[in-house]
């Protein structure tokens, strides 16, 4: 039994040998390589055929391809077998060689190129005039068949083509004062349009800086006593009395059990800017603009503005029907109020004024009756047009987050932004660049108010922490395929550049400026249209950030001015 074992041990060992030696002398890759397949074109026919017609490829393992492209245009795959495949030429298709990629990563190109044909275009509306430094829209079919666009012999820049829409940007052009488009088409078509004359902008500018007065947190007013009389006389002022809870940190208070009527001055709130004024010279629609609360009483204040040399009051009494004030203010809450200075009697107020006042008074607060006075205002500004606000989102209560996480005031040692008493966080200890984190919508926003100036704003409250930075993107969709998006890049007063300059900690405000025609066209409809509601989405990605994520965000407000009084 012994030597049996010792036996069945040796041939065990000698087995083992040949394989051993195999092993050390054979070449891995000469028999164990995978060969992936490879999916190969032999032939495709039409060679030569119209945009958005089809071509037949032919060849191997096409049943494997996951993407087709004719030079560096995709084109849509309409149906494939194992030996065939039917695509459909895309619109934009330029003269190239047909490639695949497959689902093995592997690729192939023919050495043959395929020539698309383009078809004619037809115009059904030329502009009737061009505003100068706009954009201008030319209507008609095949539009996307375009190849220049020229204004006498200025060529005006793309800005977004449909089929049906081409939409050209003249600014920053020298334009003569009139003459005629003349656009060439794809298949060498030569359309001229009639004279058209060239106008300055109607009803739209860029407006100015905002610029703050008093918001009684950095800017404070100068104080001064009235001399209210009569049995409404005793009031009590100062920050952030009665229970209104704050808007954005500290406001001013006057409170008093009736009001005085018009039985003297409660009190004066001045500002001359430290001395050196109010320069409105350059502003197109001076508005002064704030927020006020009543608490559901009643309360009156109105401007006092002096230019050379000279102050004059004038009163709050609804503004054609915006407002239903009638020498008092009544609100349940806080409210955005802007009135043009202009229309309240200013006539010179785009110049250089030496100072602007709130005079507190009873108005018709009191005016013969036993009426309570209450009165709380902050965010006096001048802004170069009425703020027109939309609410997006306040985050004092948490909104729907899609797709990921956030909290509420849930940054790095980051206090409350001083607009109410929450915050939205959304950050990440490690991540990559352009990882996605989550979103929130609001629907159903109307932005006819701001289609006379044809531009909005987009103004929010944005706090990185210490983290290496944060980002988002924004998203506007409209019913029939608009889906438009607008990210912070490197060109803009902030330094923002797909990721925001750090705030170190700091509560900053971010006042943007969307073109309607300028967004980046991330569906079938290239322009915002400022006549139908559109839904507007903050979509949290870290963009350029890598490593510590971190966002943190309050009071997304969409306004036809910048609140943001710091920008340059």
């Amino acid at each position: 039994m012994k030597n049996r074992h010792i036996l069945r041990k040796a041939l065990a060992f000698l087995l083992t040998v040949p394989l051993v030696v195999a092993c050390e002398e054979e070449d891995f890759s000469a028999d164990y390589d995978i060969q992936l397949p490879v999916s190969k074109i032999i032939d495709f026919n039409p060679k030569t055929e119209f945009v958005d017609k089809e071509i037949t490829l032919y060849g191997e393992n096409l049943d494997l391809v996951t993407s087709v492209s004719i030079g560096n245009v995709s084109c849509p795959v309409i149906s494939r077998e194992k030996g065939s495949m039917v695509i459909k030429v895309s619109r934009t298709t330029e003269a190239g060689n047909i490639s695949v990629s497959n689902n093995y990563k592997r690729s192939f190109t023919t050495d043959l190129a395929f020539t698309p044909k383009y078809l004619d275009m037809s115009i059904s509306k030329w502009p009737s005039e061009i505003e100068r430094g706009l954009t201008i829209s030319i209507n008609g079919q095949n539009m996307d068949m375009i190849q220049s666009v020229k204004f006498e012999s200025v060529t005006l820049s793309k800005a977004a083509v449909t089929i049906t829409t081409a939409t050209y940007a003249t600014a920053n052009l020298e334009l003569p004062e009139s003459g005629r488009l003349i656009i060439t088409s794809k298949t060498g078509q030569v359309l001229t349009s009639g004279v058209i004359k060239v106008i300055a902008p109607k009803d739209t500018y860029i407006p100015k800086t905002s610029i703050m007065v008093f918001d009684f947190d950095e800017t404070l007013p100068v104080v001064k006593d009235g001399n209210p009389t009569g049995p409404g006389a005793a009031y009590t002022a100062g920050y952030n009395l009665s229970s209104v809870s704050p808007f954005f940190g500290k406001h001013y208070s006057l409170i008093a059990a009736r009001g005085n009527g018009w039985d003297g001055q409660y009190q004066m709130l001045e500002s001359t800017n430290g001395g050196k004024g109010f320069d409105l010279t350059n502003f197109t629609n001076p508005y002064i603009t704030f927020l006020v609360n009543t608490n559901g009483k009643q309360g009156y204040f109105n401007p006092a503005i002096t230019i050379a040399g000279s102050e004059s009051d004038k009163h709050f009494t609804g503004q054609g029907g915006e407002y239903k004030d009638n020498y008092k203010i009544s609100t349940q809450g806080w409210e955005w109020r802007s009135y043009n200075l202009e229309a309240m009697g200013w006539s010179n107020i785009k110049s250089n004024v030496e100072k602007i006042a709130f005079w507190i008074r009873g108005g018709n607060v009191g005016n013969g009756n036993s009426e309570a006075f209450e009165v709380h205002i902050d965010q006096v500004m001048i802004t170069d047009g009425p703020l027109n606000p939309n609410l997006m989102f306040d985050f004092e209560t948490m909104p729907s987050f899609n797709g990921g996480s956030a909290s509420q005031n849930g940054g790095s040692g980051v206090a409350a932004a001083g607009q109410g008493t929450k915050y939205l966080t959304v950050k990440d200890a490690n991540t990559g660049s352009w990882s996605w984190k989550g979103n929130i919508l609001k629907g159903g926003t109307n932005p006819a108010k701001y289609a006379p100036n044809k531009t909005f704003y987009v103004n929010f409250l944005v706090n990185t922490g210490n983290s290496s930075g944060g980002y988002f993107q924004l998203i506007f969709e409209q019913s029939g395929g608009t889906k438009l998006g607008h990210h912070f890049k490197g060109d803009n007063p902030y330094k923002d550049n797909y990721k925001f300059a750090p705030t170190n900690g700091k509560w900053e405000w971010r006042s943007y400026k969307i073109d309607p025609a300028g967004l980046e066209n991330w569906g079938s409809v290239p322009e915002l249209d400022l006549m139908k509601p559109f839904d507007f989405t903050v979509d949290f990605t870290s963009g350029n950030v890598s490593g510590n994520y971190e966002t943190n965000v309050d009071y997304f407000i969409v306004t036809s001015v910048p609140l943001d009084t710091k920008i340059q």
